[in-house]
């Protein structure tokens, strides 16, 4: 059943994310298990690398070694793709079921086709801004922090103390910085997939979108990533006990990752459902959005009626 589009507060908002997960439970489980099933795949990996034997020559240690470091950047590619494409395979069925239509699993998935270049770049773009901006900014503190202990040995301990304390706020701003990106484009995928757009205009709608709201969507993601914290926190408590029992090896460390793997299934759905539905609730307060539903309705034109009887005609 279609649910009346209407503003929404932040408590309302957290309520409808959990009835739609509930209701459709195995959909949206079975949507995000693509992304965790990447990177469980890429732990495995790794599993795998670090227990091979290592070369018997210099020459054969070097390639084992390359070829664990191509192995490593080549999985974390497709960990975050996995990821993008379920993201994007959920706000789909997130736009069906809200709306009161019918998906899959599958359906969600094929109806990507065309579009997957575009959420891949919408995703690793926004990833590259938080990374880049964040690596130039640390290392900006660093640098600062450097200075400031060698000059402090110079100029006294005043003079280092301040320098730490200048390198600590530039620490912060990073941190800030990354934040205000990542709710600034956090609707991006959204209106890619909805409103079919490509990478940059779908950036500029997210950023439009999220204006006078980005306080708002910062509590939203937190409670749903705070949930998943504390989800993958028990379960990692269960594999710690059952290598407490078994004792630490590869069979150990392979439970943990299955843990991951099943907290991510588990609670990935929640932050996008939670988001999509931030996105239609902004549309519908700036855009007027729940009327123009109403309105495409009213311009559908109606079945033509059923030809009468000819009989009714010589009555």
């Amino acid at each position: 059943m279609a649910e009346a589009l209407r503003p929404m507060s932040t408590s309302e908002l957290l309520d409808r994310t959990f009835t739609l997960y509930r209701r459709n439970f195995l959909l949206f489980a079975g949507i995000a298990s693509i992304g965790p099933a990447a990177y469980l795949l890429f732990q495995l990996m790794l599993v795998g690398a670090a227990g091979m034997p290592a070369g018997r020559t210099p020459a054969r240690t070097a390639w084992a070694g390359a070829s664990i470091g191509i192995g490593f950047v080549v999985g974390a590619l497709v960990m975050l793709a996995g990821m993008a494409l379920s993201q994007a395979a959920t706000v789909k069925a997130v736009a069906a079921v809200h709306l009161g239509r019918e998906t899959t699993i599958g359906g969600a998935y094929r109806s990507l086709k065309g579009r997957i270049p575009r959420i891949l770049g919408i995703f690793f773009t926004v990833t590259l801004l938080i990374v880049g901006g964040g690596i130039v900014l640390l290392a900006l503190a660093s640098l600062i922090t450097v200075l400031a202990v060698g000059g402090g040995m110079k100029a006294g301990t005043g003079f280092g103390i301040a320098g730490g304390i200048v390198g600590l706020v530039v620490i912060v701003a990073a941190a800030i910085g990354a934040v205000t990106i990542f709710v600034r484009y956090s609707l991006a995928v959204q209106a890619c997939v909805v409103e079919d757009l490509k990478i940059r205009p779908s950036l500029k709608r997210s950023a439009f979108l999220s204006k006078g709201s980005r306080s708002r969507i910062l509590t939203v993601y937190t409670v749903f990533v705070v949930l998943s914290w504390i989800v993958a926190f028990g379960l990692v408590m269960l594999t710690s006990m059952l290598a407490a029992i078994t004792g630490p090896g590869i069979p150990a460390l392979i439970a943990t990752y299955l843990a991951s793997f099943l907290s991510g299934v588990l609670t990935g759905p929640l932050a996008t459902i939670g988001m999509s539905l931030v996105y239609y609730d902004e549309r519908v307060r700036k855009e007027a959005f729940d009327l123009q539903l109403i309105m495409a309705g009213l311009d559908t034109p109606a079945a033509a009626p059923a030809a009468a009887p000819a009989s009714a005609g010589l009555q």
